[in-house]
């Protein structure tokens, strides 16, 4: 598996409504959301697609996808970043729309991941 093509998506995929939910909504400078994007971005696919996509499955993996963006912009606004409480919730909603239905039914197929998670008792792998 790529993981640069994987990441690259992902930016963009995740990136662009993020980047405009944190300019438009979110009130933050161009350069800030750009910087929390990325932030948002690199450890959603370290925590979220790499560690908890194959053991748990797309539902699970995609849950804390939303609340790890949702805790990263929480960590941000406690620590003087201006984001208003709107993006706190705006985000990580465009957040779990994009990854569930469209970027891990990718990364399944790119790496060969049981969209439901690891084989358990008698369920085969396809």
């Amino acid at each position: 598996m790529s993981h640069t093509r994987a990441l690259s998506l992902k930016s963009l995929a995740n990136g662009i409504p993020a980047f405009l939910i944190l300019v438009t909504i979110g009130g933050m400078p161009w350069l800030g959301a750009l910087a929390t994007t990325l932030l948002l971005t690199v450890v959603a696919y370290v925590v979220g697609d790499m560690l908890i996509l194959p053991k748990a499955g797309n539902l699970v993996a995609t849950i804390a996808d939303g609340g790890l963006a949702w805790m990263v912009l929480w960590l941000l606004r406690s620590l003087g970043t201006k984001i208003s409480p709107s993006a706190l919730f705006w985000l990580p909603v465009a957040l779990l729309a994009v990854e569930g239905l469209f970027f891990h039914p990718y990364l399944k197929r790119l790496a060969g991941l049981d969209s439901l998670g690891p084989a358990v008792g008698g369920r085969m792998r396809p």
